[in-house]
């Protein structure tokens, strides 16, 4: 019975494994193996609850197999959707930078924006799974031994209290999450100009020429205490630049905050030669990154060391 038992914590063990391995392709092929080693030292607490949550769901779920052969359809497809799902939940937040490969660009500036939420719904999701599948274990009383201390609570119960918390949780993360953007998108007051003045030194110039389009992004000079400016220029022969860059741009430091633009100074919308400033907000003081992300009908992405 203990073979069998490490039998299944094997499997969910590799099965988070693989999932650690699928999230360094999926950025590697998208970007660099360096992004995605830099990506998971910034999150590497939220990655690795969806590791676990995910590996204890497959463990799970064989064990579920192995001991009730005979299990209905329905109860198995159940448990195998969860599964699934979560999955789906846990990656749909590494999915930006291939979205556009996949013929998804429309979605990606939307999911950097809500990717703490993401997180959150990844998370919950595995939690829920985890909660149904220990439920069924109970009431066909498949456990052998090494789940004891757990299913003496009644697992129908602990199901629909951890289903209401995660909904609760999502509402919060929610409201949350937009209630910061609002803040990210204010003017720079008064009491914040009296900031002590920390000066970067000249950022080079950034290209990117993708669908017949090329971007050109330059940092203005800038301190920590003042809006950041971009000055853009954008060309093509073959396309009409008739999207709104306000809308289709975001800010993100190397601690995840994100910000939105407060304005747009330069050629409205149309024609094949736009430039102007994207103004966003002031960063946190303590940034040492910063990614500018546009997206028309590709994702292009522009990124500044600040030290």
């Amino acid at each position: 019975m203990q073979l069998k038992n490490k039998k299944f914590i094997l499997i969910g063990f590799i099965a988070g494994f693989a999932l650690l391995i699928l999230y360094f392709l999926i950025l590697s092929l998208a970007n660099s193996f360096g992004h995605a080693r830099e990506q998971f030292s910034q999150m590497w607490y939220w990655i690795l609850l969806l590791l676990v949550g995910f590996g204890i769901q497959v463990g799970l779920y064989s064990f579920i197999r192995e001991k009730f052969k005979t299990v209905p359809g329905r109860v198995l497809a159940t448990s195998g959707g969860i599964s699934t799902g979560s999955m789906i939940a846990c990656c749909l937040h590494h999915l930006v930078d291939v979205l556009p490969i996949m013929g998804l660009a429309a979605l990606s500036l939307f999911l950097i924006k809500y990717q703490v939420l993401f997180l959150v719904v990844g998370i919950l999701s595995n939690l829920i799974g985890i909660a149904i599948m220990l439920e069924i274990i109970q009431k066909n009383n498949l456990d052998g031994g090494f789940l004891k201390r757990i299913l003496v609570y009644d697992m129908s119960i602990v199901k629909k209290l951890v289903i209401v918390l995660s909904l609760v949780l999502v509402v919060i993360t929610f409201f949350w999450t937009n209630k910061s953007k609002a803040t990210n998108t204010q003017p720079i007051t008064a009491s914040e100009n009296q900031s002590k003045s920390q000066a970067l030194k000249n950022l080079p110039t950034k290209t990117d020429n993708q669908g017949g389009v090329s971007f050109e992004i330059t940092p203005l000079s800038f301190s920590f205490e003042n809006p950041i400016k971009f000055e853009i220029k954008i060309n093509t022969h073959s396309v009409s630049l008739d999207f709104d860059l306000v809308e289709t741009s975001i800010l993100e430091d190397n601690f995840g905050d994100k910000y939105q633009p407060l304005k747009w100074d330069g050629s409205s919308p149309g024609g094949h030669h736009r430039s102007g400033i994207l103004v966003f907000p002031p960063l946190d003081s303590k940034a040492k990154k910063v990614k500018l992300t546009i997206q028309d009908t590709y994702l292009r992405i522009f990124e500044w060391e600040l030290e």
